[in-house]
């Protein structure tokens, strides 16, 4: 449900303005109906009423306050209120009496009482009336503030996700033409892992969402082209676990710690370089380990544009997320952890 539009339509027609008074008339029909034998007079009488409590609330609510008062011209918005109140006050009790008169009454009270009554009367609605329109003008309000949030967001998401193609690009093509001379079959290999990467993004991210499977058949194919690009200088473990099936999740969220773990991985000669992605269902989690072995890089080389990207989309995305990232000696592990819905 458009709640926004609702609420535009509601105030462009002025609905509320036309339920408050149907309301307010039957209101004070039930209320006065026992002092009436005859229904028709009670009607005639509370016509007159409605017409000078409207008179009253929008002569001093949409003139006086917009004109005078919100104009911090306020003697002059108290005198043009004591005038408007005394004058459809009188009005109104000159009218009941000539109404009573006419339906062959004679009228009970005098005249100076009929206009404290009818004066009282203009009062109340005019209270009642101002406080909620100043109710309907916050939720209005607040329902504009949420729609301009949301729509911020969505823009925001928008706008990093299209980041993340030209990132993960960059780096791709700089890889393949790094083995262009050095290995061309190899290179050619690489640009057909590559064609499927950009085939994903192209087709399969357009969504909100993906399924789990979609999700993992891209890191693995981008697993495979790093794993060409460096062959068997890094050692790598993958391992999904548990019932990876039937659930969906943001596109392109992991990609990034899986590409940071091969950027900076470990380049020993000695020993491993070792990276070991564990992707892991636990009844409602859904968790991603990402470990690699690294040397120490100036600080100033570490992370990029792809993890703060991430990290963004996250917040907005899954508020509810952890994100576990630990340092230690020589080896570097993000673990990520999103409730399913």
């Amino acid at each position: 449900m458009n709640t926004e539009r609702i609420w535009f339509w509601l105030d462009r027609l002025k609905l509320f303005h036309l339920f408050f008074w149907i309301f307010h008339y039957f209101f004070w029909v039930i209320v006065y109906r026992p002092m009436y034998k005859d229904s028709t007079d009670l009607y005639m009488v509370m016509v007159v009423y409605e017409i000078f409590n409207m008179i009253t609330f929008y002569s001093i609510s949409y003139w006086v306050a917009p004109r005078f008062y919100h104009r911090d011209r306020y003697f002059l918005a108290l005198v043009l209120f004591l005038l408007i109140l005394i004058v459809t006050s009188t009005g109104l009790a000159l009218s009941l009496v000539q109404v009573t008169l006419w339906l062959g009454k004679t009228p009970t009270y005098p005249l100076i009482l009929f206009i404290g009554y009818t004066m009282a009367s203009n009062i109340i609605v005019l209270v009642i009336g101002t406080t909620l329109r100043q109710l309907t003008a916050r939720l209005r309000m607040a329902g504009t503030a949420a729609a301009v949030r949301r729509k911020q967001t969505e823009a925001e998401l928008q706008y990093l996700k299209a980041q993340v193609n030209p990132h993960f690009l960059f780096n791709a093509i700089n890889s393949v033409y790094f083995l262009i001379k050095k290995d061309p079959d190899l290179a050619s290999e690489t640009l057909i892992k590559l064609s499927d990467l950009l085939r994903f993004q192209l087709y399969d991210c357009s969504e909100d969402t993906i399924t789990i499977e979609q999700e993992r058949e891209y890191l693995e194919n981008y697993m495979a082209l790093e794993k060409l690009r460096k062959g068997d200088r890094v050692m790598l473990e993958y391992s999904p676990e548990g019932d990876l099936h039937g659930f969906r999740m943001a596109p392109l969220v992991l990609i990034a710690f899986l590409e940071n773990a091969f950027k900076f991985v470990s380049n020993y000669t000695d020993r491993e370089n070792l990276i070991r992605v564990i992707l892991r269902r636990e009844e409602k989690l859904f968790r991603a380990s990402f470990y690699n072995t690294y040397e120490p890089l100036p600080s100033a080389m570490v992370g990029g544009i792809g993890i703060r990207n991430v990290r963004r989309r996250l917040e907005l995305l899954y508020p509810d997320h952890t994100l576990d990232v630990r340092d230690e000696r020589g080896t570097y592990l993000v673990t990520l952890t999103i409730p399913l819905a």
